[in-house]
Parts: C-alpha cells; structure tokens; sequence
C-alpha cells in the first residue's frame, strides 16, 4: 500500500472512532479493538480486552469530556500490522480541553479488517493543571 494510501486508510479509522466516541457510543468503539488487545492508559495498570477499552472511554466521556479528537503524525507498517503514532485532545461540552495527550496504536489486520491491537496513551496535562 503506497504511503497516502495508507494514511489515507487510518484516517478514515480515526474517524470512525471519533464518531463512535463522540456519540458515547462505547460498544461500537470497543468493537474497534481485537478482542485481546491491549490498553495503557495514563496513570492505570495495562488493562485487557475490549471490556476494558469500553470502561476506559466510557469513564472518559462519563467524567467530562464529550468529544475527542485524534490527530495522526505518523503511520507505517507492513503486512498486517501497522503502527499509528498522534496526538488527541478530549474536550467538554463547552468547548474547553478536559485533556490533551499523545499516543501510539498498534493495529492488527484479521479477516481483511483493521482493528486496534495495542493503545498506548498518555496526557500531556499534569496533575497540578487538571
């Protein structure tokens, strides 16, 4: 797959999870993710499963932040997986950043379809300022 076509191909994927988050749409967000994946949020333990991508984003959303945004910098692969490094910002209802970070995607290709295999994110907001 060319270069644009590759990041042409994950961007569509970043849509689709905005949207499905946007909407707090966690069961359509989770399905997103293998079913063994991996998540490594800020300040949590590595947690498993798409159980656990559901709970993640959904505390998010339930704490305040209602729309997320993901920003790709990066993107490559081979085969059938690919890495995807950006930045996200998650904001309120009023339009003000709850948090903004950085993060780094692994994603698996199984029976033709993408999906989230490892999800590393992490805050670029320190204690002091939330």
């Amino acid at each position: 797959m060319a270069a644009n076509d590759l990041k042409s191909n994950y961007q569509g994927l970043c849509e689709k999870f905005e949207r499905a988050y946007n909407a707090n749409d966690m069961d359509a967000l989770s399905a997103m993710y293998t079913e063994d994946c991996v998540l490594m949020p800020t300040g949590q333990p590595t947690l498993k499963g798409r159980d656990a991508a559901k709970a993640v984003f959904g505390a998010i959303h339930s704490f305040g932040a209602t729309t997320g945004k993901l920003i790709m910098e990066e993107i490559g692969g081979l085969g059938d997986m690919a890495f995807e490094r950006g930045c996200y910002v998650f904001n309120k209802a009023d339009g003000t950043c709850f948090d903004k970070g950085k993060y780094l995607i692994i994603w698996k290709k199984i029976d033709g379809q993408w999906f989230l295999y490892t999800d590393i994110f992490n805050t670029d907001v320190s204690s002091s300022q939330s």
